[in-house]
C-alpha cells in the first residue's frame, strides 16, 4: 500500500523560476528584424527562400538583407467539434454531455502560436453581441490547435498581463459567456445611432426637424458624440497596446484578433468645415502599430457588425414625415442620412483595415460569419520568415530627439509570389532589458500567474468546490507534490525536514485576481517515512475562500526553500450561487477500496484523505465516490457516466437520493468497478443530477460535476 505523508500548516512564505525570454523581433541600431508570410498564386506557403530572394526598401531606398530564416509552425488536424462546458441535461432524462477535458500542463517550448482575441466592448453595440458570442464559441471549439496559447480580453476590462493566456478551452468558453454590453461603449443598441430628430421652434411650439433655422434641434448631440467616440477609440487602442505588451515575451507566432465595430482615423470638423484631420485616434493608432512591430504581433481586424446595407431602420425617427414636411424634402433627408450612415461604415472600416495592413494582417469585413472570419484569420497565423537588414545610420534618433516613422516595402525576386508583412516602424531602437533578481515572493507570484507549467517540482492539484453556511463558497484543494524534488535536511533528532512555500491564487473570468492564500509547510520524516515519501510523494491540503459564484481559474505554486525549485499546477472551477438557493453538487471525492479513509473535518460532510491525491487506479479497481448536495428539498436523481474523450465507456442506472429530514445540505455517493480490460489512459467521472423544486411550479433544477482520473 502506498503511503503519502500528510503535511501541516507552518508559516507564511512565498514562487517561481524566471522564464528565459524568447527570441523577439528587434528594432535596433544594428539590425531591423521583421516577419513576413510568403505565398504562391494558390495561397500555399513558400518554404525554400533565402536572403537573396528578398528585396527590402526603407523609405524607398534599397537595404542590404543580412538574413532570412524560415520558421515552420507544425499543425495538426483540427479539434473535433466539442460541446460547451458540462451542464447540458435533457428535460426528461438526466443525461450529461461529453465533458471538455482539462488542459494538460504546457511548457513554453510546446507553444506554436500565441493568439489574443481582443473584444472591443468599448466599441460594440448590443445587437452585435449575440453573433459575436456564437462565433467565438465556434472558434474556440473548431479552430484552435493543441499548441495554441490563447487569451480573450475586453478593451473595457482589466488587463492583468500574462494571466488571461491559457490553453484551457473551458476558461475561454467561460470568458465568452461573460461578454456583456458595456455602458461606456461608443455604440448603443444598434451598430449605427438611430436618427431621432426633434425641434422646438422659437415661439416655444414643436416643429419638424426639417426647419432647424426656426428653432433649436433637440437631441442633436453630433459634436459631443464625435468627441466621445474619438476618446473611446483612443481608449480601445490603449487597451490594445497593453495586450501587445503582455504578448511581447510570449513564444510562437503572435497574433491579435481584433473584434470591433471600428473607429474613424480622422476627426471631422464640427464647424461646417468639410475637411477632416488627424486627431487623437491617429496618434494612438501609430503607437499601437509601432508596439506591434516591436513585439512581432500581427493584427487581424474583424468587423463585428456583419453585412450592413446602410438603409434606414424602423428605429429611425425623423419627425419630418408628411404633413410635417413636403415629400421631396423628406426623401432628400432620407438620402442624406443613408449616405451619412454608409460614410460612417466606410470610415470606421478604413481604420480597422489600416491597423491590420500596417502590421502584416488583414481585415475581415462585411460578413455575418464571425466565427468563420476568426478561423480564416487564425489559419493565416502560420509558417513565416524572419528577415533582417542593417538600417541606415540616420534611421534612429538620439535620446530626446523627435523620431519619425520609416516605411518598409518587402518584395520577392521570384515571379508569382506574394508577401505580406508590416509596413512601418518608429525610428527609436528597443531598449535592452536587464531583469533584477527576484525575491522568493516574486518568484511565487510570477510562477502562479504564468500560463506555463513550472516543472522543477512536479505538482498535481485537485480542486473541489464546496459551500457551508458559516464560510460561504470555498475550494478544498489537495496538492500532490513530488518529494524527490524537495531538499530534506537531516536534524539532530534523526528526522529529515523539507520546507516549502505555497501560494494559491484565484482569477475570475476577466483574469482579475479575486482571492489568494499564502502559506507554508514542513515535512519532518523518519528514515522509513522519507523513503515512502520519495517513492509516493507527499500531499498537502488547504482551503481557499471564494468571494462569489462564477467560473474561476485557481493556480498553485510550490517553492522549495532550500533549493529554490518551483512547481505549479492549475484548475478550472465553476461555483454555482448556492448561498442564494441554487441547486448544486460539490466537487467529487474519488477513492479506491484500498485507500485509507480520512476523517471528516470542520464543515465538510465528505471526508478527504491525502491518499486520494493522485487518482491513479488499476483496471478492475473498485472505486467509491462521494459528494455534497445543496438546496434540494425533494429527492435527487443522479446518473454517473465515465468518459474517455467524447466516448462514453461506462454508465450506471439513475439513483434516487431523498434529503434526510428537513436539511437542504447533505452527502451522497456510490461505487462502481473499473473493467478488467479497461485500456490505460485518462478518464472523467461525471455526475449529472436533477431535482424538482418544492412547491407547485414543478420546475426541474439540474447540476453537473466531474472528476478526472487515470487508469494504468
Amino acid at each position: 500500500m502506498k503511503t503519502l505523508a500528510a503535511l501541516t500548516l507552518v508559516s507564511i512564505g512565498v514562487v517561481a523560476a524566471q522564464e528565459q525570454a524568447p527570441p523577439r523581433f528587434r528594432v535596433a541600431v544594428d539590425a531591423v528584424r521583421i516577419d513576413a508570410v510568403v505565398t504562391d498564386k494558390d495561397g500555399r506557403i513558400v518554404r525554400d527562400l533565402t536572403a537573396d530572394d528578398f528585396e527590402i526598401y526603407q523609405d524607398g531606398k534599397p537595404q542590404k538583407v543580412t538574413f532570412a530564416q524560415f520558421v515552420p509552425i507544425s499543425s495538426s488536424a483540427g479539434h473535433a467539434p466539442s460541446p460547451r462546458p458540462p451542464g447540458a441535461l435533457t428535460s426528461n432524462a438526466i443525461v450529461g454531455a461529453p465533458p471538455l477535458p482539462a488542459a494538460a500542463p504546457v511548457r513554453r517550448d510546446q507553444i506554436q502560436r500565441t493568439i489574443a482575441v481582443v473584444i472591443d466592448d468599448l466599441g460594440l453595440s448590443v445587437e452585435s453581441l449575440q453573433s459575436i458570442r456564437k462565433g467565438l464559441h465556434d472558434f474556440v471549439d473548431r479552430a484552435l490547435q493543441p499548441g495554441d496559447l490563447v487569451a480573450l480580453v475586453r478593451t473595457g476590462g482589466s488587463m492583468d498581463g500574462l494571466q488571461p493566456f491559457t490553453t484551457d478551452r473551458r476558461v475561454l468558453h467561460a470568458a465568452v459567456d461573460n461578454l456583456k454590453w458595456n455602458a461606456f461603449s461608443r455604440s448603443g443598441v444598434e451598430a449605427f445611432a438611430a436618427v431621432n430628430q426633434f425641434v422646438i421652434l422659437k415661439d416655444g411650439s414643436h416643429g419638424p426637424a426639417a426647419a432647424p433655422q426656426s428653432g433649436l434641434v433637440i437631441g442633436d448631440f453630433s459634436a459631443i458624440d464625435a468627441a466621445r467616440s474619438q476618446v473611446l477609440a483612443a481608449g480601445t487602442l490603449g487597451a490594445l497596446n497593453l495586450v501587445i505588451e503582455a504578448a511581447h515575451n510570449l513564444p510562437g507566432r503572435k497574433a491579435v484578433m481584433f473584434v470591433s465595430e471600428g473607429f474613424e482615423l480622422l476627426e471631422r470638423s464640427t464647424q461646417g468645415d468639410p475637411t477632416s484631420q488627424p486627431g487623437r485616434v491617429r496618434a494612438s493608432l501609430d503607437r499601437t502599430i509601432d508596439a506591434a512591430t516591436r513585439a512581432g504581433v500581427v493584427i487581424y481586424s474583424i468587423d463585428a457588425r456583419g453585412l450592413q446595407t446602410g438603409s434606414m431602420l424602423a428605429s429611425d425617427d425623423f419627425n419630418c414625415g408628411p404633413p410635417g414636411c413636403p415629400a421631396p424634402e423628406f426623401e432628400s433627408l432620407i438620402r442624406s442620412k443613408t449616405a451619412d450612415r454608409n460614410d460612417a461604415r466606410r470610415d470606421t472600416q478604413e481604420g480597422m483595415a489600416f491597423l491590420a495592413e500596417q502590421t502584416g494582417g488583414f481585415a475581415v469585413l462585411n460578413t455575418n460569419d464571425i466565427g468563420g472570419g476568426l478561423t480564416r484569420a487564425v489559419q493565416d497565423v502560420r509558417d513565416y520568415y524572419v528577415i533582417g537588414y542593417a538600417p541606415e545610420t540616420n534611421t534612429f534618433v538620439d535620446r530626446g530627439k523627435t523620431a519619425r516613422y520609416h516605411k518598409i516595402i518587402v518584395r520577392i525576386k521570384r515571379d508569382g509570389l506574394k508577401v505580406r508583412t508590416r509596413k512601418e516602424f518608429l525610428g527609436v531602437s528597443d531598449v535592452d532589458e536587464f531583469a533584477a533578481p527576484e525575491t522568493p515572493a516574486q518568484q511565487l507570484v510570477n510562477a502562479a500567474i504564468s500560463p506555463f507549467t513550472a516543472s522543477e517540482i512536479a505538482v498535481r492539484a485537485t480542486s473541489l468546490p464546496g459551500f457551508s453556511p458559516q464560510r460561504g463558497l470555498f475550494v478544498r484543494a489537495l496538492l500532490h507534490i513530488d518529494a524527490s524534488a524537495l531538499t530534506f535536511v537531516k536534524g539532530d533528532d534523526g528526522t529529515s525536514t523539507a520546507t516549502a512555500d505555497v501560494l494559491g491564487m484565484v482569477f475570475d473570468r476577466d483574469g482579475t485576481e479575486v482571492a489568494h492564500l499564502i502559506t507554508a509547510f514542513a515535512a519532518s520524516l523518519t528514515s522509513q517515512a522519507q523513503e515512502d515519501a520519495l517513492r509516493d510523494g507527499v500531499a498537502y491540503t488547504l482551503r481557499v475562500p471564494i468571494p462569489r459564484a462564477g467560473p474561476y481559474q485557481i493556480r498553485f505554486a510550490v517553492r522549495d526553500r532550500q533549493s529554490g525549485k518551483v512547481g505549479t499546477a492549475g484548475e478550472f472551477i465553476d461555483l454555482p450561487d448556492v448561498g442564494q438557493g441554487a441547486f448544486a453538487i460539490s466537487g467529487i471525492v474519488l477513492r479506491s477500496d484500498t485507500d485509507a479513509q480520512g476523517p471528516s473535518t470542520g464543515d465538510d460532510r465528505v471526508a478527504i484523505s491525502p491518499s486520494q491525491a493522485l487518482r491513479v487506479y488499476k483496471p478492475g479497481s473498485q472505486l467509491r465516490y462521494a459528494y455534497e448536495i445543496y438546496n434540494a428539498g425533494e429527492p435527487v436523481q443522479a446518473v454517473i457516466n465515465i468518459w474517455r474523450g467524447n466516448d462514453k465507456v461506462m454508465s450506471a442506472p439513475a439513483t434516487l437520493t431523498p434529503p434526510p429530514g428537513q436539511t437542504l445540505w447533505f452527502a451522497a455517493g456510490g461505487a462502481f468497478k473499473l473493467g478488467e480490460a479497461l485500456a490505460p489512459g485518462h478518464y472523467v467521472l461525471q455526475i449529472a443530477a436533477a431535482t424538482t423544486d418544492p412547491g407547485k411550479t414543478g420546475k426541474i433544477s439540474r447540476a453537473i460535476q466531474q472528476m478526472d482520473f487515470e487508469v494504468r
